[in-house]
């Protein structure tokens, strides 16, 4: 996770429109600031649909790496590298040997601050929450034996919202 501020170089002092006047009045003070999330897939463990334990969990075996060289939403790993083990066995699959997709998001805030009466002032602000609304994907569907093995259906982040907000300092 990273957190940045950055202060936009317009108005009086600064790179641009240095001098003053309205133009600057209008450009100057604005503040971008925001925190960028990056994160790896968590780890996830393959289950069975249907235990062979007379009602006690079962996990199935593995023979193959389950993992797939161009993954989608629609097939997330690949259940043909598991089979249900002998009955009354539990599995010699590991727990979180497989990994769900990785998130990107980014939480942005634009704001200015306009005084008031000496040091009184009214902030603006503009807040996107997950701006360019990328879906963060959950966990696939773990059960291997399942008709929707390995499909993902769920999201673990919100779709953007924005908000905008004015707060008097006093």
């Amino acid at each position: 996770m990273i957190s940045w501020v950055y202060e936009l170089p317009f108005g009086t002092g600064r790179k641009y429109l240095a001098n003053g006047g309205m133009a600057a009045a209008i450009a100057g003070g604005w503040q971008f600031a925001g925190i960028t999330t990056l994160t790896t897939g968590r780890p996830f463990t393959v289950f069975m649909q249907t235990g062979v334990n007379n009602g006690a969990p079962s996990w199935p075996n593995r023979i193959g790496p389950g993992t797939l060289d161009n993954p989608t939403v629609d097939l997330w790993y690949n259940p043909a590298d598991f089979v249900a083990p002998p009955a009354n066995t539990y599995g010699d699959s590991g727990r979180g040997i497989l990994y769900a997709p990785g998130h990107v998001n980014f939480d942005t805030s634009l704001s200015k601050r306009f005084t008031v009466v000496g040091q009184s002032n009214i902030e603006f602000r503009w807040d996107a929450f997950n701006l360019f609304n990328h879906p963060g994907f959950g966990f696939p569907n773990q059960n291997f034996d399942s008709p929707t093995a390995g499909r993902i259906t769920s999201t673990i982040v919100d779709n953007r919202s924005m908000q905008f907000s004015l707060k008097f300092n006093f």
